[in-house]
């Protein structure tokens, strides 16, 4: 009798996983450009030149085939700081496989499953670690010439991902379940949602939807030819969950966040400012948060390895004053964890950074990142802030001093093909007061990971 995924010995699953790891990598592969999303990858311009990832069925009807796999090791020395937890090494093994069907110039329905399992992580798996073959994503859309239309489950990206991005570092990547609706003219779009995340179980087609969670709102990509040296991003996000938990407040938390993004690029200078201030109330107490971020950055591009010189300095507001009937803490809702590291060992809120960093790229395919960061609460009187999404305050930190510490991070990326892709990160967290108050020591962070994408 054969024994389901979820039932084996992670040892098996390991190496049923690691069997469809290898099985994806012998695909052929196509030159093309891939997508961070892959349902926004269009073949049907090509489709008769890449058999067997794309097949013409009939005149106006195509369907494509694709995968992605992933392999990533990874190291903490300790891990949370060692605040009741120690070293942890462990490795996370990830396939996807998507079938793209385009009827005619406008009708999609795009379907993807996902398969993941993890090894050796103290304390057995995450709920974003492993899941036997699960729906990833699967939704119909109607795609015009300006107007277009998804229902159904799918992965969502916005800006540059910090409030709302697909979590690429963990295993399993975060989908919702919802609508969305977009339009588009020119460099100008602007879409509307209604989502609620999806809940991972490890289980086979057992996720199901997050009740508890509600994110919906409206953002406005723009390109204004009055100002044809910036680009500009509004919006506005509504965001509600059943119960939530900062160090000075905790209750059912209905927020709003009101956001803007200018950036661009010229003569060598680029520029990135988004500034978000946050509204509602989480229980009793009325929230009034928000954050400003900055990277600028300046790159040689005559010089050899074209380096890019470049300054982040991020503040996301904490709580001043626990009890007086406010909440400071800035909410980031569903960000990138990798947004300060690849270790992902803070979440931004009540926090002040600033982080100066060069990136050297020797050949094309091959990219270098050297950055130094420095880390301070904005409210001594709050917490320290960690993933998972949103936020999960370090309890012992509350009160603690305003110095966090410093991180140096050397990473690394190399695009053998534009199927291969080799990443690797090292990682140094010398904690600081705030945390060395709490019982804190410093990190460790090793990664290597391996993708593969056809």
């Amino acid at each position: 009798m054969p024994i389901s995924m979820d039932r084996q010995p992670p040892q098996y699953r390991n190496l049923s996983l690691g069997a469809v790891v290898l099985a994806l990598a012998a695909a052929p592969a196509h030159a093309s450009e891939y997508k961070p999303l892959r349902f926004d990858e269009d073949w049907s311009q090509v489709c008769d030149k890449v058999k067997p990832k794309c097949w013409r069925i009939g005149e106006s009807t195509t369907l494509t085939f694709g995968t992605n796999a992933r392999v990533r090791a990874q190291h903490y020395g300790p891990d949370n700081f060692g605040i009741g937890s120690g070293s942890d090494s462990y490795v996370l093994f990830r396939g996807l496989a998507h079938g793209d069907l385009r009827i005619g110039k406008h009708v999609q329905a795009f379907v993807q499953f996902g398969a993941y399992d993890e090894a050796g992580r103290a304390g057995g798996p995450v709920s974003t670690d492993q899941s036997s073959p699960d729906l990833q994503q699967g939704f119909l859309a109607w795609n015009g010439d300006m107007f277009s239309f998804r229902a159904g489950r799918q992965e969502m990206t916005l800006g540059t991902s910090r409030l709302v991005s697909v979590r690429e570092g963990p295993n399993i990547r975060l989908a919702f379940d919802g609508i969305r609706a977009s339009w588009k003219q020119g460099s100008n779009r602007i879409d509307g949602f209604t989502f609620r995340p999806v809940v991972n179980k490890p289980g086979a087609f057992d996720d199901t939807t997050n009740k508890a969670q509600w994110l919906y709102g409206l953002h406005a990509s723009l390109a204004p030819e009055s100002i044809k040296l910036f680009k500009l991003d509004l919006y506005w996000l509504g965001y509600e969950r059943d119960q939530a938990r900062f160090a000075a407040a905790q209750g059912p938390e209905h927020r709003h966040s009101l956001g803007a993004r200018l950036f661009g690029s010229k003569k060598g200078w680029d520029w990135n400012v988004e500034t978000v201030f946050q509204t509602g109330h989480v229980g009793d107490q009325t929230i009034r948060a928000w954050t400003v971020a900055t990277d600028t950055g300046f790159t040689f591009a005559r010089l050899p390895w074209s380096p890019r010189l470049s300054l982040k300095a991020d503040i996301a507001s904490g709580d001043k004053k626990p009890g007086d009937g406010q909440l400071g803490t800035f909410n980031a809702l569903y960000p990138n964890p990798t947004y300060f590291s690849e270790a992902a060992l803070l979440a931004p809120g009540n926090i002040m950074d600033l982080q100066p960093a060069v990136t050297i790229r020797p050949i094309p395919s091959l990219t270098f990142l050297l950055g130094w960061n420095f880390l301070w609460k904005h409210h001594k009187a709050d917490a320290v802030y960690t993933p998972p999404a949103p936020l999960v305050a370090i309890r012992e930190t509350i009160g603690t001093g305003r110095y966090i510490g410093d991180q140096i991070r050397l990473e690394g990326t190399y695009l053998l093909d534009p199927q291969w892709e080799i990443r690797a990160a090292v990682v140094h967290f010398r904690v600081g007061d705030a945390l060395i108050q709490a019982g804190g020591r410093d990190v460790t962070f090793l990664m290597t990971s391996l993708g593969f994408r056809w």
